[in-house]
């Protein structure tokens, strides 16, 4: 057989083995919310092949604000999708039927930032604060310090939307707002605006389901074993990015959109601090939203926890090793 001949015919196997591989693969739209560092995990796994490694053909698909991904999933457009979890209480509190399935970070992973005349949360009395959207992550987690230290939202703080924390940094510097809640990398640039943090969410002792992996409860229900699966993959991607920094920050400049070294170390510091290994729901953070929720909506005082989140993937994972395997504990 001529050297010519046998490259083509181990060409041709080659490509039947790729074709087999595309057929037998699922394919899924998997949503996430922002360009923050918490969604490193997802983004890794992406970029590092590991949907492909469970046979899972992922399209990532960007839609900026949990509220905007909610109606795209309800729509039937993404099924699956990393979220603020606040946002599927929400929807299910007005007939959705949303679950979440496993935490990226299970607490408000944000710092609470302000000019430099504002020395405490009480300065903000009458002044102006922003917001990404109302019923955001960031919303729930102002209102929350707010009232936590004896101020009512809109009454004593005037509250704007912003649309993103971007936005929210271009605000502080004309003075729109005066303070608001920022992840990686916004924060950075805030800082160059000359604010300070405040509050460090991530030391407030609160639990909140500030973004998680969720899907329709009749998506769930009819692929068990893909919802294992991406959860595997996700979880892979979480240990990539603890032991494999070129890789993780080569990726976060490319979904994070930065590029200068300081907001790639700090993004990526951000996601190493705030991001779960292990993604268990907790109860406690969900019982902070239906709390929130019930000041307005009066169906949440009969709601439970339980009713929301599944954490029946996660277990399963655990119990066999999985976690162990990857963590060594």
């Amino acid at each position: 057989m001529s050297a010519k001949r046998a490259v083509w015919i181990l060409a041709w196997i080659i490509g039947l083995a790729l074709n087999a591989h595309a057929q037998t693969s699922d394919r899924i739209v998997l949503g996430y919310t922002g360009s923050s560092g918490i969604f490193a995990g997802q983004w890794i796994a992406q970029e590092a092949g590991l949907f492909a490694k469970y046979g899972i053909q992922a399209e990532q698909v960007l839609l900026p604000g949990a509220s905007l991904m909610v109606q795209a999933m309800l729509g039937g457009d993404v099924p699956f999708a990393s979220a603020g979890g606040n946002a599927a209480v929400d929807a299910n509190l007005a007939g959705g039927d949303f679950i979440m399935v496993g935490s990226l970070a299970k607490v408000p992973a944000f710092y609470i930032m302000a000019l430099p005349e504002i020395k405490s949360i009480e300065d903000l009395r009458g002044k102006t604060v922003g917001v990404t959207r109302f019923g955001s992550s960031t919303d729930f987690t102002m209102r929350y310090v707010l009232k936590k230290h004896g101020l009512e939202p809109a009454r004593d703080v005037t509250i704007l939307q912003m649309g993103d924390l971007f936005a929210a940094v271009a605000a502080l510097k004309t003075r729109q707002i005066v303070a608001a809640p920022f992840s990686s990398p916004a924060n950075v640039r805030a800082q160059e605006a000359g604010a300070r943090v405040l509050v460090n969410m991530g030391k407030a002792g609160l639990y909140f389901p500030h973004d998680a992996w969720m899907a329709r409860k009749s998506f769930i229900e009819s692929r068990p074993d893909l919802v294992k699966r991406v959860l595997m993959a996700y979880s892979e991607g979480v240990h990539r990015l603890h032991t494999d920094p070129e890789l993780s920050k080569r990726t976060l400049k490319k979904y994070a959109r930065v590029s200068e070294p300081k907001m790639v170390d700090a993004v990526y510091q951000y996601a190493i601090d705030y991001v779960d290994k292990i993604p268990y729901n907790t109860r406690e953070g969900i019982q902070e939203v239906l709390n929130q929720a019930a000041l307005k909506n009066p169906k949440a005082k009969s709601r439970k926890p339980e009713d929301f989140y599944d954490d029946r993937y996660v277990k399963e994972l655990e119990a066999s090793g999985f976690y162990r395997k990857l963590w060594g504990r």
